[in-house]
């Protein structure tokens, strides 16, 4: 509670003196300022929301891919170390570019 809320309600509670004007000003646009902040929160709080929850979304997307990739390499090794062949991993593919001048 701020001190000017505090102010005004002192006075509210006696009602023998008037509230200054200033006073009332500086309530009502702290009311307003404080409601606009809280929407602000709020409106933040739940964009964070929609965001955090597609992150997880795509992360387990991810990982059920990976997870996947790993479960056909294993299946390819032993199938071909079953067939008495070996297994030869892929690598990364690799393009070698050379600039001629002139």
């Amino acid at each position: 509670m701020t001190q000017a809320h505090a102010f005004v309600s002192c006075f509210r509670g006696k009602g023998q003196r008037a509230i200054p004007e200033s006073i009332r000003k500086k309530a009502a646009r702290d009311a307003d300022l404080a409601k606009k902040q809280a929407d602000k929160r709020a409106e933040v709080k739940a964009a964070r929301t929609t965001v955090r929850k597609e992150q997880a979304a795509k992360a387990a997307k991810y990982a059920t891919e990976m997870a996947a990739a790993d479960a056909k390499l294993i299946a390819d090794k032993r199938a071909a170390k079953a067939a008495g062949n070996f297994f030869v991993e892929s690598e990364a593919k690799v393009a070698f570019v050379i600039r001629t001048r002139g």
